[in-house]
């Protein structure tokens, strides 16, 4: 069987619920530090449009009912510099890191972060 796809391969945004809208939009703004003119606001749904061409989307819309999960895997992955300074910087924005701390092996270092409505990102630096 011969399937054709009407989905293009291809992601353009990635969304991440949030209980407080604006507290969400203070740290994302703070870790992404980007312009005012590099995002939008629609109500209860915040847009971070990123050099890259991908969008972060926090969206309020519904959530206060919603409970926070216990876990949750990762919904994407930022790159870093230095693992240990951008450990310590989201730490500062009152992002949690969690699963076990900063993990390290030859090719890479990682550690997992969440915020406060348990969206999961990792950060990895590459060290080859």
């Amino acid at each position: 069987m011969d399937y054709q796809s009407p989905i293009p391969s291809k992601v353009t945004g990635v969304i991440l619920w949030s209980r407080n809208l604006e507290c969400s939009v203070d740290m994302y703004n703070k870790l992404l530090q980007l312009s005012p003119e590099q995002q939008e606001r629609f109500g209860h749904l915040h847009i971070f449009h990123l050099p890259s061409g991908l969008d972060i989307m926090i969206d309020s819309n519904g959530m206060d009912t919603v409970p926070v999960p216990d876990k949750a895997s990762p919904l994407f992955f930022m790159p870093a510099t230095e693992i240990d300074k951008a450990a310590s910087f989201v730490q500062e924005l009152g992002f949690e890191i969690i699963y076990g701390g900063i993990h390290r092996n030859d090719a890479v270092s990682f550690f997992n972060m969440r915020d406060p409505d348990f969206n999961v990102i990792t950060v990895c630096q590459n060290h080859r």
